[in-house]
């Protein structure tokens, strides 16, 4: 993992950072600024580790020659604007979550991810052209998701709803003078967040069921099922991944991905490696899932000495 521990340092500085800001904010949201964002510290236990919000911009640090400070401001107006976004989802995907103490909280998140980024770029920089792209793009995705069916008809659109992403890796090679290979980072991010999003969607299958959210498992296995827009249940589910190897488009898929990565002259060395482990993850819960059964078809005294015996 050294797309996270040749940073460390430099994000426990971030973090620290950010906890100082927030703790300026206005009470009562100074304390629930620090509460929310203590779920997404990648260094405390149980937190989201969404590292590739937070450690995008350092990882075009080496290749194109940006000052240290600089990564660190990115990251810490990577880390406002993402917490701004996370309150947005939250309120979209948990109709009970009160909107009057969320809301002025992202708004001030927000403010302060503007100071950052206007910063190093003023007035009518072309930054902001990008940015209201990203933008547009993350609201036509979360809006239209459930509708669409963007993982069986156009999978750019699921990585969009992360488009906000884009945004310090955009900055990055517009600070460095290399602003003609965004299109190349915004393509490769494109493949990263979508096997992200697919990962994610493994895990969080059953509550998204649940809740009526999209999920791009669920929208596979509605295709397995030939149900069309039909609410698929549990069992189906468990079915198609269990019993019909359901993951193993997943796993072909994110190894797609990483084979198309692999194809640009972007030098972005960890963001490769940090989808490397994405798409390693998939392989391996595939695999498990094999080998479980396996283990069941063998008689149930070998899986009860293999799940129970270290």
């Amino acid at each position: 993992m050294n797309w996270f521990h040749d940073y460390e340092e430099e994000l426990r500085s971030v973090f620290h950072e950010c906890r100082h800001i927030i703790s300026q904010f206005p009470a009562p949201l100074n304390s629930y600024g620090l509460s929310y964002m203590h779920h997404f510290n990648v260094f405390e236990a149980a937190s989201h580790k969404n590292y590739i919000c937070y450690l995008l911009p350092f990882w075009f640090q080496e290749h194109y020659q940006l000052d240290p400070k600089d990564c660190r401001q990115m990251s810490k107006g990577n880390i406002f604007l993402m917490l701004y976004f996370f309150i947005q989802d939250d309120l979209m995907d948990s109709p009970t979550m009160s909107a009057t103490s969320t809301l002025p909280l992202a708004n001030l998140f927000y403010i302060e991810f503007l100071n950052i980024y206007r910063s190093y770029f003023p007035g009518k920089a072309p930054f902001w052209e990008y940015y209201n792209r990203y933008i547009s793009e993350w609201a036509e995705s979360v809006c239209n998701e459930n509708n669409e069916d963007y993982f069986q008809n156009e999978q750019v659109k699921v990585a969009h709803k992360a488009s906000p992403l884009k945004l310090s890796s955009t900055a990055a090679l517009l600070l460095s003078g290399d602003g003609s290979l965004i299109p190349q980072s915004e393509e490769m991010l494109e493949y990263v967040l979508l096997t992200l999003q697919m990962l994610d969607d493994y895990k969080d299958w059953e509550e998204d069921l649940e809740e009526g959210n999209y999920n791009c498992l669920l929208s596979l296995t509605r295709q397995w099922l030939n149900s069309g827009n039909d609410r698929v249940h549990r069992t189906d589910v468990k079915n198609f991944i269990f019993t019909n190897r359901g993951l193993d488009h997943f796993t072909q898929l994110a190894q797609h991905n990483h084979n198309q990565l692999l194809s640009y002259s972007l030098k972005v060395p960890h963001l490769i490696d940090f989808h490397l482990l994405l798409a390693t993850n998939l392989k391996q819960i595939s695999t498990d899932i094999e080998s479980e059964k396996s283990l069941l078809q063998s008689g149930g005294l070998h899986y009860w000495l293999y799940k129970n015996i270290e």
